[in-house]
């Protein structure tokens, strides 16, 4: 499968949403938060374009400090990491202003659990203080199922000026994922096939193009035509699997019908 970045939809709210963050009045309201279900393709997306616009690249991951986040803001300009957290701040505020560049924090709702000063949401509280002293604005990226807890604060949900939500991949998309990154010719249909099995679900996409490339080398076929491959499983959901299904609800009599 080809290394290669699709420009999808996705891609395009994400330009939206920067544009957005980018010609807002307040600067106090610099937070914006990007949301998704898994495998929708949140954090390639934000690493494509972060790397464009130079922006500082945070991962969030279980029991980061609020000490981690800051030696990662400072590893990005070369700044020495210090005791001193004010005289370390100011230092990083003075580049982010000089450099005018965003700051992504991708597993955003680990900077929730940040304890300190009295603060439940110490890093979160860190990035929107010094992204509102540099005048820049910070993306906070995680799972849909977090979204809520950024709303808890009344303190960090009024300094979220947009949110912007990524979705699974159209079929569209899905079609040009299939037809960009195989490393076979695909002729009409075989994308829309690959859509109808993964329901844009990037990590299955990526894995029934696999599928393909794999059917392609052991038929000898440099292009798969749809009748090549119609009636072939590419892809199991195995999610589904994993979703606890509702019981039935009861009709409310006893002893069944008489």
């Amino acid at each position: 499968m080809k290394d290669h970045f699709v420009k999808t939809e996705n891609h395009k709210r994400l330009l939206a949403a920067a544009s957005f963050m980018e010609e807002r009045g307040s600067h106090s309201a610099c937070l914006c938060l990007l949301h998704g279900e898994p495998s929708v393709g949140k954090t390639r997306n934000i690493s494509q374009w972060g790397a464009g616009v130079n922006a500082v690249l945070v991962m969030g991951h279980v029991g980061m400090k609020l000490d981690g986040l800051r030696w990662a803001i400072s590893q990005h300009f070369g700044i020495k990491h210090q005791s001193n957290s004010t005289a370390e701040m100011k230092q990083q505020i003075a580049m982010l202003q000089a450099h005018q560049t965003p700051i992504v924090f991708d597993e955003a709702q680990f900077g929730l659990n940040m304890r300190s000063m009295g603060s439940d949401a110490a890093g979160i509280e860190y990035l929107r203080q010094v992204g509102e002293a540099a005048k820049i604005y910070v993306m906070l990226i995680c799972h849909k199922s977090e979204v809520q807890r950024f709303n808890e604060s009344k303190h960090i949900r009024t300094r979220i000026s947009h949110q912007c939500e990524m979705l699974n991949a159209s079929e569209l998309d899905t079609v040009n994922f299939v037809r960009e990154l195989a490393e076979v010719e695909v002729g009409e249909g075989v994308g829309q096939l690959v859509y109808k099995q993964t329901g844009g679900k990037y990590r299955l996409v990526e894995n029934a193009i696999a599928a393909l490339e794999r059917i392609a080398g052991f038929k000898g076929l440099k292009r798969l035509e749809l009748a090549d491959v119609a009636n072939v499983t590419l892809v199991v959901d195995h999610e589904q699997s994993l979703i606890p299904k509702a019981e039935p609800k009861s009709n409310g009599t006893r002893g069944g019908a008489r």
